[in-house]
């Protein structure tokens, strides 16, 4: 299996149910979307993202990416 895929596997394995559902919905709606829906997704996404990093130091692992 790719790395990328790997990690994005072991980042969905510790999502909670809801938060699956959540991420397979999301998924979904890309796939299934046009190229406007899907830069629309992806913009969407790196905005929440940037919004939410916090660049702090951390004693504990990334759950997604391992590092």
């Amino acid at each position: 299996m790719d790395s990328k895929v790997a990690a994005v596997v072991q980042g969905f394995t510790a999502l909670t149910p809801d938060q699956q559902d959540e991420f397979v919905t999301a998924v979904n709606r890309y796939i299934k979307g046009d190229w406007l829906t899907k830069d629309r997704i992806r913009k969407d996404s790196a905005r929440d993202w940037i919004t939410h990093v916090d660049l702090g130091p951390t004693s504990q692992n990334c759950p997604c990416c391992g590092r």
